[in-house]
Order: C-alpha cells, then sequence, then structure tokens
C-alpha cells in the first residue's frame, strides 16, 4: 500500500489518524452526494447543524475528531470497520 502524504507530514501515528478521518470524511461526503438530501435535511438526520454538513462537504478533516466522524457514519446508515496490516 502506497504511503499518503499524511506520512510525508505527521508521525507515523499522527497519520495514521488523519487518514482514518480522511476515509471517514470521503464515505461520509460520498454518502451525502449520493442521497439527494439538502444540507438542512441531512444535518437533521445527522444530529448537527448545516454548517457542520457544509464542512463535511467542503473536506474540513480538521473541524472533526475520529469519534465524531465514526458516530456521524453511523448515523449515516454507514457501518465503519477497520482492518489491521503489518507496517513496513
Amino acid at each position: 500500500m502506497a504511503r499518503s502524504v499524511f506520512h510525508d507530514l505527521f508521525s507515523e501515528e499522527e497519520a495514521a489518524e488523519l487518514e482514518m478521518r480522511a476515509k471517514l470524511l470521503s464515505d461520509i461526503n460520498k454518502w451525502l452526494n449520493k442521497s439527494g438530501l439538502t444540507q438542512t435535511e441531512a444535518a437533521e438526520q445527522l444530529g448537527v447543524t448545516q454548517a457542520r454538513v457544509s464542512e463535511i462537504k467542503n473536506g474540513k478533516i480538521n473541524r472533526f475528531s475520529l469519534s465524531m466522524l465514526v458516530r456521524l457514519a453511523q448515523r449515516a446508515g454507514l457501518r465503519p470497520g477497520i482492518r489491521f496490516q503489518k507496517a513496513a
């Protein structure tokens, strides 16, 4: 698996968390695009404000913790998973 740019900029631990957050944010954004919901409707379903949905749509990864993204994914009906691989 190719190393992400996160590994060039952050420690291994920080890079691993950022990769997880980026994947979750991307998957939630895909769900938003496919759902056909307005930002206001999506906000209602996710239990957040419309402004938070806008931050998701705009890729504001720094505005979301890993735990918050997991909760949002669950509320969207997504089932986040995790897999481990041996570090290089």
